[in-house]
């Protein structure tokens, strides 16, 4: 009995009695509530709030961080888009003006090239590098692979810009060298100084004024209708103008590397000393001045001084 009556006692102190009473009328009605789970609702309504708080908190900080982000990122996109922009059309104006210059480049050297085959008086199917093995010129390695890489302007200009410069300079060198062998070409006899008959050949013959003996000729006679144009065979500078003992008058021209020319027998000179002379210009006229037998060009060419024969050097 007294261990019934200390239990009893004991869930008096545990427990709780809620009493529901109606307004009116009607049943009262009694529950018994441990202090347990009292605090157990209690604690539960206290987190379920705390949490709710919380959470309505982190969403509102969530909400305001993603305005201020969003804002800035726009921001940066647009910066960003407007950036790339300006850097792909920079891009694309700097490949244009590349392309348009190597382009222009390519027909420079076209022209370049017109020009030194002019300068040759060549066409195109010759080879340039070919015509200039008998002079002094540099070894040339002439690029061919100009024509393909320009078709690939604009994904390779680099290496069209490379071939280009490469080819560029082989064309220098080529113009500079074509140039020289012109102008030795020009200052090298090689056409007649008027046409006619060859009266008396390079080298030993009879006398022409008779007699059994015989005589060195150091020349060509062309004899032609009298007062014949005589043109220069080369491109020089007058020497020698006027009376010359047995050549009577004549002219002697200078042209290079001690090769001389001489015309001899004229009626009359077109030149002066000291004057420089085109090939082809005309520089007298034909006569019999001096020891000759009738009218005819007297035409002699020397080297250093020594006369050599001029058939060699008449195309």
């Amino acid at each position: 009995m007294a261990k019934k009556a200390s239990v009893e006692k004991k869930s008096k102190r545990t427990c709780y009695s809620v009493v529901i009473v109606p307004q009116y009328e009607g049943r009262t009605h009694q529950f018994k509530v441990s202090r347990l789970a009292i605090y157990s609702v209690i604690t539960v309504v206290i987190l379920f709030f705390s949490g709710f708080a919380y959470a309505m908190a982190q969403n509102t900080q969530l909400k305001n961080t993603v305005a201020q982000y969003d804002g800035m990122g726009l921001d940066q996109v647009v910066r960003l888009q407007a950036t790339q922009l300006d850097a792909a059309n920079e891009a694309i104006s700097t490949s244009n003006t590349e392309v348009t210059a190597l382009k222009k480049y390519v027909d420079y050297l076209g022209t370049l090239d017109a020009k030194v085959r002019k300068t040759l008086g060549v066409s195109s199917s010759v080879s340039l590098a070919s015509i200039l093995k008998t002079t002094a010129t540099p070894t040339l390695s002439v690029s061919r692979g100009l024509g393909e890489a320009a078709t690939q302007l604009s994904t390779s200009t680099a290496v069209v810009q490379k071939e280009a410069q490469t080819r560029e300079k082989n064309l220098i060198v080529l113009q500079d060298a074509a140039s020289k062998y012109n102008s030795i070409l020009a200052k090298t006899p090689s056409i007649w100084p008027l046409y006619g008959l060859i009266t008396s050949a390079f080298g030993w013959r009879s006398n022409p004024f008779g007699g059994s003996s015989g005589e060195e000729h150091d020349g060509v006679d062309i004899a032609a209708p009298y007062g014949t144009a005589i043109r220069a065979t080369a491109d020089g500078t007058v020497v020698q103008v006027g009376w010359n003992g047995t050549y009577g008058i004549s002219v002697t021209l200078y042209h290079r590397n001690g090769i001389e020319t001489l015309y001899g027998h004229m009626s009359r000179m077109a030149v002066s000393a000291g004057q420089t002379v085109k090939k082809g210009q005309v520089i007298g006229y034909e006569g019999l001045t001096g020891r000759t037998t009738g009218p005819h060009c007297h035409y002699q060419v020397m080297i250093n001084g020594t006369p050599v024969n001029p058939m060699t050097y008449l195309d």
